[in-house]
């Protein structure tokens, strides 16, 4: 989370750099920008390897009850 975090604010600087920046500040837009982009992308990867075997589901992520989960006519339930 601090990953992505990191990665956003400092590719909101580089932009902002750049736009506002002169002279030099130009390119340190452009190098906050690029390294904003790695730290979005190295946060991707450690979400990625820190996921479970069989995947994250979208339901499992707001803790809903996913169908597979649900009582079906096989317990006893209606």
């Amino acid at each position: 989370m601090y990953l992505d975090v990191a990665a956003k604010g400092l590719c909101l600087v580089g932009i902002l750099l750049m736009i506002f920046g002169q002279g030099g500040w130009f390119t340190v837009g452009v190098f906050a920008v690029a390294l904003g982009v790695l730290f979005g992308a190295w946060s991707m990867v450690a979400v990625r390897r820190m996921a479970p075997p069989g995947g994250f589901s979208g339901a499992a992520l707001f803790r809903a009850r996913t169908p597979k989960d649900d009582a079906g006519e096989g317990d006893g339930h209606p």
